[in-house]
């Protein structure tokens, strides 16, 4: 009774951070209205209507009475708010440092990569199914994104002027009048491509790391090693497409972005499961 409990507490967050970010959204227009000149108003009800799905499979999610579904959502709640500070402080970095090296521009996709697939295998290991697995890591993504949401407007709403210094080049090139409005319309475009694209890599990562747990676990002892000394090579390898890729011309970076995230991907999303199963067998 008590863990179905918490799990309607963490249940909750998602719901609650819609009502912020639907609170805040409205602040921001309320302030800058020419924010809906042209696509502007398309894009606030493409996010009202996004944030009010995330809100209703959320409260969905959480009255299912599986005991499964409640540790998923208690591992998404859990893990979506570790997402959540990593999307933070990468937008906090970008607002307040200009010129990022390349370890900056990296930690923050690398870091969600890991989170998401350990996501996926953290819930298979505990429940045993890739359905509640995904959902573990979609619910993570939700959470993730409602926090960076939440935190983006708040900025935005109190340090509009850093962020239209942030934004001055594209501002320029929009052909708006009002700097303000076009920080908020950035900002509700930025909203819909995360509210859709999260879930749809959640789902993928948190795919591939429940499926390379449950082929870990199965696997001897001499296929573990090989998945031990390939994983870093393969990881290295993706590291250094992204690497080449930021040193080229935006035209010229896709297929060495899409490369290279592919390959750390699957290298990291092994991380979970090698440290679970060598740490079962350590100490078994």
């Amino acid at each position: 009774m008590r863990e179905i409990r918490n799990a309607h507490l963490l249940g909750s967050t998602p719901v609650f951070g819609v009502f912020i970010v639907l609170t805040l959204m409205a602040v921001g227009v309320a302030r800058h209205p020419l924010s809906l000149q042209g696509n502007g108003n398309r894009l606030l009800w493409l996010d009202v209507v996004l944030l009010l799905a995330y809100g209703i499979a959320a409260i969905w999610v959480q009255y299912q009475g599986s005991p499964g579904v409640h540790v998923a959502i208690r591992l998404g709640t859990i893990a979506g708010l570790q997402l959540g500070a990593v999307f933070v402080a990468n937008h906090v970095i970008e607002l307040f440092v200009p010129a990022r090296n390349f370890a900056l521009v990296i930690g923050p996709v690398l870091l969600t990569l890991v989170l998401l697939s350990a996501t996926g295998s953290a819930a298979r290991e505990r429940i045993g199914s890739l359905l509640l697995a995904v959902t573990a890591g979609v619910w993570c993504a939700m959470v993730g994104t409602l926090v960076l949401l939440s935190v983006g407007f708040v900025l935005e709403l109190t340090l509009e002027v850093r962020v239209e210094q942030w934004l001055r080049d594209a501002f320029a090139a929009s052909g708006m009048n009002d700097p303000g409005g076009f920080v908020v319309k950035n900002t509700l475009e930025a909203a819909s491509e995360a509210l859709v694209r999260m879930p749809a890599i959640a789902l993928f990562l948190s795919l591939l790391g429940a499926s390379a747990s449950a082929l870990i676990t199965k696997q001897s002892r001499t296929a573990v090693l090989v998945t031990i000394f390939s994983a870093p090579l393969m990881f290295i390898g993706g590291a250094a497409a992204l690497w080449y890729a930021n040193s080229l011309p935006r035209p010229a970076r896709p297929p060495f972005i899409l490369a290279g995230v592919l390959l750390a991907s699957v290298a990291l999303s092994t991380a979970h499961p090698i440290w679970s199963v060598l740490r079962h067998r350590f100490s078994g």
